[in-house]
């Protein structure tokens, strides 16, 4: 008798709770609650943007300036060598975003006769490995025999 009961008030329950409230039924309330919950999250996304759009500015500014650091630190070690001074000679350094990949030197420039290429090379590979372990070099001088040193 207890469960015919209770399958009568389920059955009289169910059509009434399948039934949608009518939109006059709905507390005016729960829609700005949405609106602000929403209004909350596009603020948040605008934020977690700006705030990857400051990092990544922030880290190409620092490998700028260590591509500068290393540039200059390489031009003075080629000014430094006396055999070496006056030749035109450039090296230009390049360091990737991504801490795990190498720095690249480009040595650009005309030299007089091919027996200074490797001592340039030695130079700039030692003073490049003292100051990062993980720099590629790559050789674009040309040998130009009319190319005359500078005078320092």
């Amino acid at each position: 008798m207890k469960r015919a009961l209770l399958l009568v008030l389920l059955g009289v329950a169910a059509p009434a709770s399948a039934q949608s409230p009518s939109p006059s039924a709905i507390p005016e309330g729960a829609n700005s609650g949405w609106m602000a919950i929403s209004g909350v999250i596009m603020l948040v996304l605008v934020l977690v943007a700006v705030g990857v759009a400051v990092k990544a500015f922030d880290l190409k500014r620092r490998r700028e300036s260590e591509a500068v650091l290393l540039q200059a630190q390489l031009s003075d070690a080629l000014l430094r060598d006396q055999s070496l001074a006056g030749l035109l000679v450039t090296p230009t350094a390049y360091v990737p975003y991504w801490s795990g990949s190498p720095a690249t030197v480009v040595l650009e420039g005309r030299i007089p006769s091919s027996d200074l290429r490797e001592p340039v090379l030695r130079v700039i590979e030692r003073e490049a490995a003292r100051i990062r372990p993980d720099v590629v070099i790559e050789d674009h001088l040309a040998v130009v025999p009319e190319v005359a040193r500078r005078v320092a």
